[in-house]
């Protein structure tokens, strides 16, 4: 898709990232929470009272929704956010991250330069975000719709499933509810994360997951032909070392096993991209974070989301894999790409 004739109005591009911002900083400062709870239309003086925060602040604050049309203004003087409260909390959540992009402002700085570094490693605070923009309602809902298909191929209730870069160990403790049976793997790079991920499990979650921190690029010897499922959420475009990881993808996966990536739908080539939402969306997550963590490598050349669908799934298919079709086209942009191994061609 080309872009339009007409570029985008930029004054009202920067009007709209000021009100966003407005926005989140209500979000994370208890301002919506109180609109939430109180009854509304409330006065000015209501809410300040229910959010504790000063009147006249709270006065600009209001005045600025107003004026981009996100706060409704009643005829007798009193205030509403007509939106329904899930609604108000997913994009709040999402847009807290804004305040953490802006803090990455100088190492991007530094890396974008030609004579700069080639990257950089991920940031905690982002790390913590994620971790907990990843609610167990919307883990749940992720593993109905993307997980349970893949692991319906294989029909068996006791199978070893190895989640690679599984971060905190949230995701992997919600697989973990869902399938009782199974037995699961969770490993990571980070020591922090897989620390906090055995925490987390020492306090009473499911006892069938095992922490380990490690490369993907360098699994242990003994998992060959171990696992049922292998499956990376939001990884791999992460990654350096590919070629390796997909390597050991086909080394440890069972013979009639099946792998499965799952990264954000956005295409690899820009006339794709163009006036897409997703691309909108998730982009401005790959600049910050994916694709300086990704550039680590030795060449420098990292992967980020722009790596896109249709060259991910090349890279797959360059590694000896058949691509299996479980609901949309495999030729169709969509978040996951599920493979099994040809093992004529062995491991190389």
């Amino acid at each position: 898709m080309a872009c339009p004739a007409t570029p985008r109005d930029l004054k009202q591009m920067v009007r709209d990232g000021l009100s966003t911002l407005l926005f989140s900083f209500g979000y994370k400062t208890g301002i919506i929470d109180a609109f939430i709870k109180i009854q509304q239309p409330c006065t000015a003086e209501e809410l300040s009272q229910k959010s504790e925060k000063k009147l006249r602040y709270l006065q600009e604050w209001l005045s600025g929704m107003i004026g981009a049309g996100i706060v409704k203004l009643h005829e007798d003087g009193k205030y509403s956010l007509p939106y329904e409260e899930a609604l108000l909390r997913q994009w709040g959540d999402v847009s807290s991250v804004i305040p953490i992009f802006y803090e990455q402002f100088p190492k991007l700085e530094n890396v974008i330069a030609e004579d700069g570094p080639n990257g950089y490693g991920y940031y905690e605070p982002f790390l913590k975000w994620l971790d907990a923009y990843r609610s167990p309602d919307i883990l749940q809902a992720w593993n109905q719709n993307f997980l349970v298909p893949v692991v319906e191929l294989k029909q068996e209730k006791d199978f070893t499933l190895l989640d690679i870069g599984c971060g905190y160990g949230k995701h992997t403790r919600e697989v973990a509810k869902l399938y009782p049976t199974c037995t699961l793997y969770g490993i990571d790079t980070d020591q922090v994360s897989i620390d906090q991920a055995k925490m987390e499990l020492a306090k009473g979650g499911p006892q069938n997951i095992q922490y380990s921190c490690m490369k993907a690029t360098e699994l242990p010897p003994e998992w060959t032909d171990k696992f049922d499922f292998v499956f990376m959420n939001d990884v791999l475009h992460d990654a350096y070392g590919v070629d390796d990881i997909l390597r050991e993808f086909k080394r440890v996966l069972k013979p009639d096993g099946y792998g499965a990536v799952f990264d954000p739908p956005v295409s690899s080539y820009p006339e794709k991209q163009a006036n897409d939402e997703n691309a909108q969306f998730y982009m401005p997550f790959s600049l910050f974070s994916c694709l300086p963590v990704s550039s680590l490598g030795e060449n420098g050349n990292g992967y980020g989301i722009g790596w896109g669908y249709e060259r991910r799934k090349q890279k797959i298919e360059e590694h000896g894999f058949t691509l299996v079709k479980i609901s949309e086209d495999i030729n169709t942009i969509q978040e996951g790409i599920v493979f099994q191994k040809n093992v004529k061609q062995g491991y190389s």
